[in-house]
C-alpha cells in the first residue's frame, strides 16, 4: 500500500471558505485548496503555500493546523492521510492559470470559487466536516486540532 500526505489551506473571509472543484473522472466535489507533500516542500505547511499558490494564484501565511483526516482508498491501494491549516494572510488575485505551467501532471480542478456556509450545505465537499464542525469551530474561536476520523 501506498502513502499520500496531503496538506489543505482553509481560507476563511467574511464567513466565506475559498474551495475548489475536482473531478475524479466518475465524480465532481469541492475541496479546500492543497495537494500532496513533495520532498522539496521540507514540511506541510509549505506544502499548502505551494499548492495554494498552484490551484488558486494566491500567496498565503499558513496558521495553525485545524483538522487532521485518515482515510484508504481500496481500489487504489493509497493510504492518506490530510492536514487542514488555516490561512492567517492571503494576497493575489484568484486564477487558475498557474496549472497551465506545471508540466506532465494531469490537473482535475475547474474552478475556485468562495462558499458561504449555507452554500456549502447544497454541494458535495470533502472532508464533510466542513460544512458544519468548521464553522463551530470559527464560532467558538477555538483553533483546537480535531481528528476527523478514519474511513
Amino acid at each position: 500500500m501506498r502513502h499520500r500526505i496531503r496538506a489543505a489551506g482553509l481560507i476563511i473571509d467574511q464567513q466565506r471558505i475559498l474551495m475548489v472543484n475536482e473531478h475524479d473522472g466518475e465524480q465532481s466535489y469541492w475541496v479546500p485548496p492543497g495537494g500532496g507533500f513533495e520532498a522539496k516542500d521540507g514540511n506541510t505547511s509549505n506544502t499548502v503555500k505551494r499548492e495554494v499558490w498552484e490551484e488558486t494564484g494566491l500567496s498565503v501565511m499558513v496558521g495553525e493546523l485545524l483538522f487532521i483526516r485518515e482515510f484508504c482508498e481500496l481500489k487504489a491501494d493509497i493510504y492518506h492521510l490530510e492536514q487542514f491549516y488555516m490561512i492567517d494572510h492571503w494576497q493575489g488575485t484568484m486564477s487558475l492559470k498557474n496549472l497551465e505551467a506545471l508540466e506532465g501532471e494531469v490537473r482535475s480542478i475547474s474552478q475556485v470559487r468562495w462558499f458561504t456556509k449555507e452554500e456549502l450545505a447544497s454541494v458535495e465537499v470533502f472532508p464533510p466536516h466542513l460544512k458544519d464542525l468548521l464553522w463551530q469551530k470559527l464560532d467558538n474561536d477555538d483553533l483546537s486540532i480535531v481528528h476527523l476520523g478514519y474511513s
